[in-house]
């Protein structure tokens, strides 16, 4: 009997130090939210003192800054919150401790997006929603809110639509990769969406890649498709095309480097990959690398060959993979460099992730009674 009154009294113990705990949490809040009313308040009354005007502004978070020790971040939104103290009710509830500085940020927000006619509205139901909801909660109800008010979304005016906001920055690495942001108009996304869509998904059930990687293959599957397509602009007289230049040699013994037009140096290795399914042209240098004569530039792939080559393969061969003619490359099984023929018996339609494998890992592949067959 003494032990169960024991656990009964430890058990009474432990919850009134959680609740104690659980109070002490509450009190700490309701100190923090009061010091942040305080502070707006002080704001706004400095604020009041000025003529609101745009230097106004910038000195008042200037003052901030130097005078209470805190981050132009935390400066603006004093000042923001300053001028939302404007609205009675919702300078009120914040007094009384219902705001905390989330709710704030959420509501100064929102009704900034919701149309002038209807923000009463919108505050009054932000306002009733912040008394049972934190912040973070806050922020997906207003958001909703604004999607009922207008579910069309803001309609672009004619400018936006003549001149769509884009921007690409390109920046070229000492490895020879590229690195780019930038951002497109929404028509755009959505055509880049669908295109991305269908290239990225899982080429097997064998597929390891992630979401980001997949989806990095299919950007550069799109970039192959465009190089490929007969409707890109002329560039000097011909269609824009990848020039590598390097000795012969270097090229059939993978080593060195090429040099590509318009990017830099690229190792010989990848420059056979390339050199698999291209437009090739030779090039005669003499001994002070003049150019001496230049041939007729020719595909490595004539398209007699390479429409057998669809109907007999229908897409790229490697075991599992379902993407579609038009995604792949022809692989020479025996590169073209090194004497191999230019024919179905050493030719093997892959895409692009899969002819990487092909000539960068342990994967080999070898034509075996007319049909190709995968060795990993």
């Amino acid at each position: 009997m003494t032990a169960t009154l024991d656990r009964s009294a430890d058990a009474g113990w432990r919850r009134l130090d959680e609740t104690a705990l659980w109070a002490t949490g509450k009190e700490a809040e309701a100190c923090r939210r009061a010091d942040y009313v305080r502070q707006v308040e002080v704001v706004a009354e400095l604020w009041s003192r000025t003529a609101r005007a745009k230097d106004d502004q910038a000195t008042m978070v200037a003052d901030l800054v130097a005078r209470w020790g805190i981050t132009r971040a935390e400066a603006r939104d004093l000042l923001r919150h300053a001028e939302l103290f404007g609205r009675e009710a919702i300078r009120e509830a914040a007094r009384e401790g219902l705001l905390s500085k989330q709710h704030l940020v959420v509501i100064d927000k929102t009704l900034t997006e919701a149309p002038e006619e209807q923000r009463d509205e919108v505050e009054a139901a932000l306002l009733e929603n912040a008394h049972e909801f934190d912040g973070a909660t806050l922020r997906v109800i207003g958001r909703h809110i604004l999607q009922l008010l207008d579910q069309d979304g803001k309609a672009p005016d004619d400018r936006e639509l003549a001149e769509p906001r884009r921007e690409l920055h390109l920046a070229s690495r000492k490895d020879g990769s590229v690195v780019f942001r930038g951002k497109i108009d929404q028509e755009s996304g959505a055509k880049l969406t669908a295109l991305l869509s269908p290239l990225a998904k899982p080429t097997s059930a064998g597929d390891t890649r992630t979401t980001a990687e997949r989806q990095r293959d299919a950007f550069a599957e799109i970039i192959e498709m465009a190089a490929n397509s007969a409707d890109l602009p002329a560039e000097g007289g011909e269609r824009p095309h990848l020039a590598l230049t390097m000795s012969l040699k270097d090229f059939q013994e993978q080593r060195g480097t090429a040099d590509v037009e318009g990017v830099g140096p690229m190792d010989a290795a990848s420059a056979r990959r390339i050199g698999c399914d291209s437009k090739v042209m030779r090039v005669v240098l003499g001994a002070k690398s003049e150019v001496l004569d230049i041939g007729r530039a020719s595909r490595t792939i004539p398209t007699s060959i390479r429409k057998a080559l669809i109907i007999r393969d229908k897409g790229c061969a490697f075991p599992g993979c379902g993407r579609r003619p038009r995604q792949c490359h022809a692989h020479h099984v025996i590169h073209w460099a090194n004497g191999g023929p230019t024919s179905l018996d050493n030719l093997v339609l892959l895409c692009g992730s899969h002819h990487r494998l092909a000539h960068h890992s342990h994967w080999t592949v070898k034509i075996i009674q007319g049909r190709p067959e995968f060795q990993g």
